[in-house]
C-alpha cells in the first residue's frame, strides 16, 4: 500500500489499484466524502464513488456509483465500505480492506448532529484522519449549551426590535440551525439555504417550519444567511444584528475579526478531544493526519504512543515502512 497527498486530495494504492480520495480533479476511481464545495471535484473522468445523499446534495451534478452505508463493494484488489462521518447529511468515511484495514475519515464529527448520524468508529490498521481542530485550544462546549445561548441572544435582540441574523454555511450548518431555531421562532432563510433545506427534507430529514426570506415581512423573525451573503442589499432594510456560528468562535477574537455582534462555537467538525477519542477507539498502528492542525495533532498522538505523522504534499508513504 502507498499513500500520496496531491493538492487537496489523496492518492492511495492498494495492490495494483489506485483510488483518489476527495480529489480536485477526479480521474480513474475517485471517492467523494461529502457534498461541500471544497470536496467537490472541478472535473470528472472515470468512476466516482459517493453516497446517494451526497450525490443529491451536490450543487454540481456528478454521475457516480452510489455507495449504500455499511455495504461491502468488491474492487479488483480490495473491498470497500462507506460508513457515516457525522459531518453533514450523507457524509461518509471510506473503509478499505485487503488483508489489512485502512480508514479515511473525510471531514469528521464524531457526535454527528440533529440532521445527520454520528460517526461510526472502526478499528483499523491505518487511519487517515481530518484534523481541522487538532489543537488542544479547540474544545467545544456541549451543543445544547451553544444552542441555548444562541436562542437567548436571538430572544434579546427581538425584544429590542432588532432582527437576529444567524450566519452559517448554507449546506449542513444552516440545516442544523433551521432545525433548532424553528422550534422556538419564526424563521426565514436565504434562497440557497431554502434550496438545501428542501433537499434535506426530500431525503427524509424534518426541519420544522420556515419560510423563504423576505425583506418586506414585518413580523418578528430570526433570519439564517450564509456568511458570504451578510452584506446583501435585502438586509439593508432591516435593523440587523449578526451572529456567526463556527468552531473557530472558540476564540473571542473571531467576533472582532469578522465584525459580528456574536460568535458561537457550533461546528460540524470534531474538536481536539473528540479527535483523540476517535483515534483511541480505532486503535490504528499508523495514523496520518490531514488538514488544519495536522502537524500539532500528529505530535500529540506520538506523545500518546501512536505512530503518527502529518501527510505532507507529494511525499510518498508506503505501509511496508511500518507494518
Amino acid at each position: 500500500m502507498a499513500i500520496l497527498k496531491l493538492g487537496n486530495g489523496i492518492e492511495i494504492t492498494i495492490g495494483g489499484e489506485k483510488l483518489y480520495l476527495d480529489p480536485k480533479r477526479a480521474k480513474g476511481t475517485s471517492f467523494i466524502s461529502h457534498a461541500h464545495a471544497d470536496h467537490s471535484p472541478r472535473s470528472v473522468e472515470g468512476e466516482v464513488l459517493l453516497s446517494s445523499a451526497t450525490a443529491k446534495l451536490m450543487r454540481k451534478r456528478v454521475e457516480g456509483k452510489s455507495l449504500e452505508m455499511g455495504k461491502a463493494y468488491e474492487m479488483r484488489d480490495f473491498t470497500l465500505r462507506a460508513v457515516p462521518s457525522g459531518h453533514i447529511l450523507g457524509a461518509s468515511q471510506l473503509v478499505m480492506e485487503n488483508g489489512f484495514k485502512v480508514v479515511y475519515t473525510g471531514d469528521l464529527h464524531l457526535e454527528g448532529g440533529a440532521t445527520c448520524d454520528a460517526a461510526k468508529v472502526e478499528r483499523c490498521d491505518v487511519l487517515i484522519i481530518e484534523s481541522t481542530f487538532g489543537s488542544p485550544h479547540y474544545e467545544f462546549p456541549p451543543r445544547e449549551d451553544v444552542i441555548a445561548e444562541l436562542k437567548d441572544w436571538a430572544e434579546e435582540k427581538l425584544s429590542r426590535g432588532v432582527t437576529p441574523v444567524v450566519l452559517g454555511y448554507s449546506l449542513g450548518k444552516a440545516q442544523e440551525l433551521t432545525y433548532y431555531l424553528a422550534r422556538d421562532f419564526s424563521v426565514e432563510v436565504h434562497p440557497t439555504i431554502y434550496e438545501n433545506n428542501r433537499k434535506y427534507e426530500a431525503l427524509g430529514v424534518s426541519l420544522g417550519e420556515y419560510r423563504l426570506f423576505s425583506s418586506e415581512s414585518r413580523e418578528d423573525k430570526v433570519v439564517i444567511f450564509p456568511p458570504a451573503a451578510r452584506k446583501a442589499k435585502a438586509l439593508e432594510k432591516l435593523n440587523c444584528s449578526f451572529a456567526f456560528m463556527s468552531g473557530w468562535a472558540v476564540h473571542d477574537a473571531t467576533r472582532f475579526r469578522l465584525r459580528v455582534d456574536e460568535a458561537l462555537p457550533l461546528s460540524d467538525h470534531s474538536d481536539f478531544y473528540s479527535l483523540l477519542r476517535y483515534v483511541e477507539k480505532a486503535s490504528p498502528q499508523v495514523v496520518y493526519t490531514v488538514h488544519g492542525f495536522a502537524s500539532e495533532f500528529a505530535e500529540e498522538l506520538r506523545a500518546r504512543g501512536f505512530y503518527a505523522e502529518a501527510l505532507e504534499e507529494k511525499k510518498l508513504r508506503t505501509l511496508e515502512e511500518y507494518l
